[in-house]
């Protein structure tokens, strides 16, 4: 009896921990597909019937709105912009490459018509075959080019990876050239595909929030921000010039919006969009990506319009403005502060999104001489999301290296503008007045000169009828 207790509390005991087990797998797949970027404001919410979604304000590296940006998914986009990156690194955009059999094999694939095609044992330069990889997204530019980086595919991969690394992409993870779905457990890739609930199935995948490092990063290059604002991309051939045209053109009629550049693919039947611009001061980066074949062209824009209506930049800080403090230099004498720069940030329109509580730090001790606009300390504004803003202050006025009289009047000259405009220009007169003095002073010494020369000559005449 006691034998058939202990094993009916076996049983029980492991049927709880195989349960527990089921639950925290579950719970842990949730938490991974529903983590979000944080956002500047909760409240902003506009309605998008895209699924996943993010947009920056690029300037000040805040995210503005986020819906499941950091949930892994197939985005062939990184791939694609990421190989572009390696080649402006590390490639000469003059030099030639003779395109492989394999590269056009690969081609062969591609179901896409292009408007050149690439003959093998043929040559093109980089630059060539970057635009068709990016405009048209060829895919026998795109593995020529690999192989001109890395020798392989393989290598190629394990440098995206590398790449990935640095550029602090977390949760991406590349694993053929192109982004073509790979999926864990030979699972396959439908229409029944649910790109939150099945997202622990994929191995191939990336995230908006490490796009967007991707991305931030790539359009620090002259070349790179071209390929995203050209809407055509004029190219060489061997015997002639070519234009490409834009995959995103359409997005640039939005000129109210204050689009700048734009970007999209379609591929593994998932859509993804981003553009770039500025709107009533505020750079933003905005990307789209879902199953579907849709551009997103009118949601973006909308959503631009929303953001222009709920956010806003204004100054922090201004240039010259008074700050309500003081220092003081080791010998004791107060040093009146001023902010030394124009400082922005972004908040929601109806916020100021500031704590109230503001910090002077100062970087004393200071030492006379003390001149007028050096750095004397930093004020810390903390705004609503923790965020912390340094502006640094210096001093109104200059500080000589002793306590004295002439000190003293300086810094009185400086605080009334008025007085030493006065003085400014007595000085100019009694310069101007001592100038005309000077004037007369050298005629008059002309004359004597004159005078000197004339008795000369008459003393030198008389000399003369004398001795004859």
């Amino acid at each position: 009896m006691q034998r058939s207790g202990s094993i009916f509390t076996s049983i029980l005991l492991s049927f709880c921990f195989i349960l527990l087990s089921f639950s925290s797998a579950i719970y842990g797949r949730n938490v991974e597909a529903g983590i979000e970027a944080p956002q500047l404001s909760s409240e902003f919410d506009p309605s998008i019937n895209v699924n996943n979604v993010l947009a920056i304000s690029t300037e000040f590296d805040k995210t503005l709105f986020a819906q499941q940006a950091n949930s892994p998914i197939p985005l062939p986009a990184a791939n694609h912009i990421m190989l572009s990156l390696l080649v402006i690194e590390q490639l000469n955009l003059e030099e030639s490459i003779t395109v492989s059999a394999n590269a056009i094999a690969f081609g062969e694939q591609d179901p896409k018509n292009h408007t050149i095609t690439i003959e093998q044992n043929e040559t093109y330069l980089v630059s060539t075959l970057l635009a068709l990889h990016m405009y048209e997204h060829s895919y026998t530019a795109a593995l020529a080019l690999a192989e001109k980086l890395a020798g392989t595919v393989a290598a190629c991969v394990e440098l995206m990876n590398q790449k990935a690394k640095h550029l602090d992409m977390q949760n991406t993870n590349f694993t053929n050239l192109l982004g073509f779905v790979e999926l864990k457990n030979n699972a396959t890739w439908s229409q029944d595909f649910n790109l939150i609930e099945d997202a622990h199935l994929l191995i191939q995948k990336s995230t908006l929030n490490d796009m967007s490092n991707l991305v931030t990063t790539f359009l620090k290059n002259q070349t790179a921000e071209q390929l995203f604002s050209q809407r055509e991309y004029y190219t060489r051939l061997p015997d002639s010039m070519i234009a490409l045209h834009h995959p995103f053109d359409q997005v640039f009629s939005a000129v109210d919006q204050g689009v700048t550049g734009a970007w999209n693919l379609k591929q593994n039947e998932m859509s993804f969009s981003l553009i770039i611009g500025e709107q009533n001061h505020i750079k933003y980066l905005i990307m789209m990506t879902d199953k579907t074949r849709n551009t997103f062209t009118k949601t973006m824009v909308d959503l631009v319009q929303d953001i222009v209506d709920y956010y806003t930049v204004t100054p922090l800080v201004s240039q010259g403005k008074a700050y309500p403090g003081t220092d003081q230099t080791k010998q004791g004498d107060k040093i009146e502060l001023i902010f030394l720069k124009t400082i922005n940030y972004i908040h929601p329109v109806a916020d100021n999104f500031l704590h109230p509580a503001v910090k002077y730090v100062s970087h004393g001790p200071h030492s006379r001489p003390l001149p007028r606009g050096s750095t004397v300390g930093h004020v810390v504004f903390t705004l609503n999301d923790g965020d912390q803003i340094q502006a640094e202050v210096g001093s109104s006025e200059s500080i000589l290296s002793g306590n004295t009289l002439l000190s003293r009047l300086f810094n009185s000259l400086q605080q009334n503008p008025n007085l030493s405009n006065l003085i400014i220009i007595l000085i100019l007169l009694l310069c101007i007045i001592i100038f005309i003095r000077i004037i007369k002073l050298i005629r008059e010494l002309a004359n004597q000169i004159r005078l000197y020369r004339l008795n000369s000559i008459q003393k030198k005449l008389k000399d003369r009828i004398n001795k004859s």
